[in-house]
């Protein structure tokens, strides 16, 4: 029996990976079928919502198709070049970091400016280290980045250069600081020259940039990210749930 435990992952991410590894090795072939639902929590040691969140990354990297009444079926053998963020929670943040490695082009200490300081939500002239760089998916740039981090938690750019883990992760290590809320925005734009340069894009492609604040259980905003994705390699997922009104008397 399988079981699907890896420390610092979810277990649907490495259910998730076992299953891609498996289909790109070709165990299971285009136009088979993968094993039941049933059969793969009994595999992996999981639950059925844990194997249904990682079949539906699977679809989202276009490698299976899912068909009522006939399972789920393998359709490519090769992940497609758009990456896919699939979330609904901060953790699943912490995969994006993962799936991605974080190149620093500019690293630069900055008193903020007006225009700065709205977009942080901070005072004008409140110092700030702001990191310029590229996350990349192997040779592919996935996105331009700005990150913004509070003066007092600089010193994680001992450890930034290549880092697999979301720079949260790196403050919350050394400074025991953890976010309590991601609050986040999503924008179409078009690619200027010089992000168009640094993404091997073409000059008005459509765009999308997401900014989140990372805050404290206190609301103090101690980190922002402002990433900008090229349309055709990215697409984010996500679930909304109903509530369901509580009928208890």
């Amino acid at each position: 029996m399988t079981r699907a435990r890896v420390i610092g992952r979810p277990r649907y991410a490495v259910v998730t990976q076992a299953l891609t590894e498996d289909i790109t090795s070709g165990r299971y072939p285009v136009g088979t079928a993968l094993p039941t639902e049933l059969a793969l929590c009994t595999q992996f040691d999981i639950s059925r919502h844990t194997v249904r969140e990682a079949l539906r990354r699977l679809q989202a990297l276009g490698l299976v198709t899912r068909r009522a009444g006939v399972g789920t079926l393998v359709k490519s053998d090769r992940i497609a070049q758009r990456y896919v963020q699939v979330g609904d929670t901060v953790s699943d943040l912490y995969q994006y970091a993962q799936d991605t490695v974080f190149n620093v082009l500019a690293s630069t200490d900055i008193e903020a400016d007006i225009e700065t300081a709205t977009l942080l939500g901070c005072p004008k002239g409140q110092a700030w280290t702001m990191l310029h760089g590229l996350r990349v998916m192997g040779a592919l740039p996935v996105a331009l980045s700005d990150v913004y981090i509070a003066r007092a938690y600089r010193g994680i750019l001992e450890d930034i250069e290549g880092v697999v883990l979301p720079i949260w992760s790196l403050i919350e290590t050394r400074y025991d600081i953890t976010p309590t809320e991601v609050r986040q925005q999503i924008m179409a734009t078009t690619l200027n020259q010089d992000e168009a340069e640094k993404l091997q894009a073409t000059v008005g492609d459509p765009a999308l940039r997401i900014t989140r604040h990372y805050l404290t259980d206190s609301s103090e905003t101690y980190e922002v990210a402002t990433n900008l994705y090229p349309a055709d390699r990215f697409t984010y997922s996500n679930t909304l749930r109903i509530e369901q009104p509580d009928t208890a008397s």
